[in-house]
Parts: structure tokens; sequence; C-alpha cells
């Protein structure tokens, strides 16, 4: 067996489908489908059961995926602790990240963290908060951005307290007040916003006993945006989420005030390469820096 066929099993799973996997690892489909034999033979057993509507997991394939994710990324560490000998010149963070970190925090970070190791490489895999703990849990990413607190699994740290407010269009009567009373929400047409870290939203709103009805539920923020600015409703939303935005809305504060707990995770420092080790450092340093308070 070879380190090629591990990585040509894994990321046919994880793709879905043979054909993904083959253009995201610069193989035909043909070639990929020689690997996944041959590692088949080695195995003997089946992997990856593969159809029209793609590759499915087989029971033995569940039970070894964990453990073979676990070789490559020993195996990365391994090359990445040699290049660190040298001084950090090269070396791969693979980053769990959600919408608003990366538009808000990341371009920063990465750009300042570059100016001191130029040659280190970034991969950002998006999810929601419970993909991003699984990820990082088996080995997917090796840092990645959560609620805080987090798995007790997982060793991580706090970064930032961040303010969840309505936003209203800038003709609604709404817009002028000081604060939004919630329990207001239900009367008002809502804008649902599923972006990644959307738990503390669900839980303002379990805590409050409210169950609004929402005209829609979007994933994208500038897509919820755009419609509270043409007055198609309202939404909740994280403060540091709006930044850079140049709309004709307006947050306004809750009343109870509510706040989505933003933190850094990695399975354990000690298991880090020396370069996500390093931008775990850098990232709690930048939000410290950058982020002490937050106005809406």
């Amino acid at each position: 067996m070879n380190l090629s066929q591990y990585e040509a099993f894994v990321k046919a799973a994880e793709a879905g489908t043979m054909t993904k996997a083959a253009e995201e690892l610069g193989y035909t489909q043909s070639g990929l489908t020689r690997a996944l034999n041959s590692l088949e033979e080695k195995c003997g057993f089946k992997l990856l059961m593969r159809g029209r509507n793609g590759v499915q997991l087989t029971t033995e394939d569940e039970l070894i995926l964990p453990y073979i994710r676990t070789v490559l990324h020993d195996q990365r560490r391994l090359s990445e602790r040699m290049g660190e000998i040298n001084g950090l010149r090269e070396g791969l963070i693979r980053i769990g990240t959600f919408n608003s970190v990366s538009a808000q925090w990341l371009p920063g970070m990465i750009k300042e963290f570059r100016q001191d190791f130029p040659g280190i490489r970034f991969r950002l895999l998006h999810g929601t908060d419970e993909q991003i703990v699984s990820w990082i849990a088996d080995g997917q990413v090796d840092v990645g951005f959560v609620a805080y607190p987090t798995s007790p699994g997982l060793e991580s740290d706090f970064l930032y307290r961040d303010p969840i407010v309505a936003i209203f269009s800038e003709d609604d009567r709404h817009a002028h007040m000081d604060k939004f009373r919630i329990t207001a929400l239900p009367d008002l047409p809502y804008i649902a916003l599923n972006e990644g870290v959307e738990d503390e939203i669900t839980a303002i709103l379990n805590q409050n006993k409210i169950t609004p009805d929402a005209t829609f539920v979007e994933s994208d923020d500038h897509a919820v945006i755009a419609m509270v600015e043409q007055g198609l409703g309202i939404s909740l939303m994280s403060a540091m989420m709006l930044q850079g935005f140049n709309r004709r809305i307006k947050p306004v504060s809750l009343d109870p005030p509510g706040y989505r707990d933003l933190g850094i995770a990695c399975r354990s420092r000690s298991l880090l390469s020396g370069a996500s080790s390093m931008f775990y450092e850098y990232a709690c340093r930048w939000v410290k820096e950058n982020y002490l308070s937050c106005d809406i």
C-alpha cells in the first residue's frame, strides 16, 4: 500500500463521486479507478460501492477510514516537521471556517502570517459548527473556528463575544429604536440566516420562547442583507457580519441582549505542525489586537 492510494480512497469518500475526486486530485478517472482497485486487492475486501449516483462507503470503509486519515495526517506532519527544521519555509494549514470569519478575520490573519512565512499555503473548508468540530476531531482540518465553548475533547481558546442584533431597512419604523424587544419578532416578517454558527440565534429564540414565521431561509449573508434593505423583512445577525457593507440597513441591539461566543480549536496544540501551531497563536493575537470591541 502507498500514500497515493490512501489519498485516492479518502478523496473519493469525501467527494462522493469518482469524477469530482479525480478532478481534485488531478487524476484521470481511469487512474483513480486503478489506484482504488489496487488498494482493494491489498486490503482483501471491497472499497466504495460505485454507481451512477456516486460512491458510498461500505461497512469496512467506515471502519478503516479514520485510520487512513490518521496515516495521511501523520505523514503530512512529518513532512512539515522536516520543513520546520529549515525555518517554516513550506507547509499547508487546513482551516475549518464559516462565512463571517472567512470574510472579516481570515484575510487579515493570513496576510499578517504570510508576511513572516510566505511559503505556507492554506486550504479553507467551510461548514457548520458541528461539521467543523467533526473535521477537527478526525484530522480533516488542523484548526477550526468554532462556537465557544466547544467539544471537551478538543483544545480551544476563546476569541470574541459577538453581539447578535436585529437588522432593519433604514425606512422601517423599528430602525430608529434604541433597542428591539425580541418578543415582537413573531409579529414581523422574518428572514432566517443559516450561516454556519447558527445555534446561538436558535438558542436566543428558544430562551425567549419565540418561533418566528420565516418568510425566507438563506445561507448567504449578502442575500439576507439585500432582502432586508428592500424591506422584505427583518433578520437577526451577528454584528461582526455587518462590517464592510454599505447598505441602507440599520442594526439595533436586542432586548434582552444576545451574543455568540467564538473560539479557535484543534485536537491538541502538541499534535499541531509548527506552521499550524504558529497560525493558532497568530489568530489569537490578531483578534485581540483588532477586535477589542464591536460597535453597532
